[in-house]
Order: C-alpha cells, then structure tokens, then sequence
C-alpha cells in the first residue's frame, strides 16, 4: 500500500493534473474575490485568517494542491536521480533538477512573504514621521512635483530622512527609486502640492524576495542547461 502510495505521489501524471487543478483554482479565484475583498492590503496568511470561508475556498484549495505539488516534485527528483543515475551526463541529469529546485525556492519565498509580509498606504505630509518596529523612523523632509503641460504632476520626488541611531540620513524617493530601509520598501505613489502638500506612499515588507530571486536564478539556470544539452543531442 505505501508503495502504491509512493508511486502515485511521484507520477508526473499527478503533477500535471495538480498543476492544472491549480491555474483552474486561481481562475475561479480571480472572479470569486471580487474588487474590496482587501486580498492585496496585508500578508495572505493574515487575510485567510479574517476573510469568512465564502471569499477563501479557492485559496484553500490552491495552497492544498500546492503542497501536494511540492511532495510530487520532490520525489519526482528523487526517483529521476536513482534511475538515471550513471546513464546520463552530469549536466543531462541535473538540468530538471535545476527548475525543481527553483520552483521550490519560488514557493518558500511566498510562503515566507504570505506569513510576514506587509502591504499599507499612507498619506503624509511634510514633517510626518513614520516610525518601524526596530524603533527606527523615517520623516517625511519634503514633498516637490514638477508640473506637465496640462497641469498634471510629470514627475514627483520626496526627501526622505532615516533616522537610527541617533543619526539621520537624506534620501530622495521617486516613482522609480524607492527607499528600503529596516527590511521595509517605501514607495513614493503620488504627489500633490494642493492645497497642501501631500504624498501617497505605500510600504511593503517581503521577507520572500531573496528566496525568490535564489529560485529565479536556480530555475534559469535549469533551463539553460536544459536547451545546452538539447542542442548537443541535435
């Protein structure tokens, strides 16, 4: 019986079945939450927890196929390397493995992100002072947009003072260069100088993104061995 079990965990059939239940999850998912269900307005685990079951069944049941899909691809590299081990090249038999891997590097990075993530927008003024959980601040020094030709902002930046220990540091925030700072990423959204001046900011945590990144370059990595070795087989 468990290796009846074993086999069926390990088929790739069962792969691509659970792949397949998962993007037809997400589609549903995509309709059933709706506009307002504050899905994107904090860490996913959090929203899970507040959200009734009616919003969340989808969720539910993606990170359920999800983890069933990180068991199958687990063994599915455990029993790629014991059966062609010796029969193939290094590179041949490592190149899957490679994209296994990344994929599980993506995974642990949204689960990482979807337990203590963050996601939260303010709006400051000049003089607002935005305070972290290691007691370290930053205080918003001053606000400028440039005006276009129909009298909307073209461009906005913000001066930005960190403080931490006792000793504050001028940074300039624009749309395209945001600010981390304590493992949190400052967003500048909007500008406004009237009637007062005014910023939008949005401050994100993703404990995830390094994890991700490591299982981008794993999976790249993969499949560039992958088409090397397709080439040297043609």
């Amino acid at each position: 019986m468990l290796a009846r079990l074993y086999q069926r965990l390990a088929s790739l059939t069962l792969g691509l079945w659970l792949m397949g239940g998962v993007m037809a999850l997400l589609a549903s998912g995509s309709v059933a939450a709706g506009e307002g269900s504050g899905i994107n307005e904090m860490a996913l685990f959090a929203w899970l927890g507040a959200a009734p079951f009616a919003l969340t069944w989808w969720l539910w049941g993606t990170l359920a196929l999800l983890a069933l899909l990180v068991v199958n691809t687990l063994l599915c590299s455990v029993e790629a390397l014991r059966r062609r081990a010796g029969k193939s090249g290094p590179v041949a038999l490592l190149a899957p493995q490679l994209m296994h891997l990344g994929f599980l590097f993506i995974v642990l990075a949204h689960l990482l992100s979807a337990s203590g993530g963050a996601h939260e927008a303010l709006q400051v003024e000049e003089g607002a002072v935005i305070g972290f959980p290691d007691g370290s601040t930053v205080r918003v020094a001053a606000l400028d947009a440039v005006p276009g030709p129909m009298g909307m902002p073209s461009d906005y930046r913000a001066q930005l003072l960190t403080a931490s220990g006792g000793r504050e540091t001028a940074v300039t925030v624009s749309p395209n260069h945001p600010l981390f700072h304590g493992g949190f990423g400052i967003y500048l959204k909007q500008v406004e100088l009237v009637p007062y001046r005014a910023a939008l900011l949005e401050i994100h945590r993703e404990p995830g993104a390094s994890w991700a990144l490591v299982g981008a370059l794993f999976f790249t990595a993969g499949n560039v061995a992958l088409l090397f070795v397709r080439r040297e087989r043609r």
